[in-house]
């Protein structure tokens, strides 16, 4: 048993060690890249709030708020043009590093967005528990993007 064993695990291990074929004819090609690297990601905070950034059209805006879900509060997007700048997957909790993990702490609200085409938007953001209707936001954030 242990022989037999022994020989499976020697086959398996010679078959992952082949020669990949569903890469191409293993030539290299010459051709230069049609893109070069893309440019870095813009950062903002609550510093942020009011201001105006840039963004190259495929550069990633990474917005970084003050959070703590415990509450009941969370950042919801109230305005922003969806066609020229678009949000990337969904927003992430991020603890405080600073502090130990604990019920009630609480960390950041980080959220991404893509500059998609040319032009300017205001993006507005308000802290609120969004059950709550007709009361006013615990927070807002507001910042104009223009992408070029």
């Amino acid at each position: 048993m242990r022989k037999s064993l022994l020989v499976l695990l020697l086959g398996l291990t010679v078959v992952g060690c082949g020669k990949d074929d569903a890469s191409g004819s293993g030539s290299s090609s010459s051709a230069a890249p049609t893109t070069g690297p893309a440019p870095a990601a813009v950062t903002v905070t609550e510093a942020d709030n009011g201001k105006e950034r840039r963004l190259e059209t495929g550069q990633s805006l990474v917005v970084t708020l003050p959070a703590n879900p415990s509450t009941g509060y969370s950042w919801q997007i109230a305005e922003v043009d969806a066609n020229l700048v678009r949000v990337q997957g969904e927003p992430e909790y991020k603890a405080d590093p600073t502090k130990p993990v604990m019920p009630g702490s609480g960390g950041t609200s980080v959220w991404t967005f893509v500059g998609a085409v040319p032009g300017a938007t205001k993006l507005v953001m308000n802290y609120l528990r969004p059950w709550e209707q007709g009361v006013e936001p615990a927070q807002t954030f507001s910042l104009t993007i223009k992408v070029e």
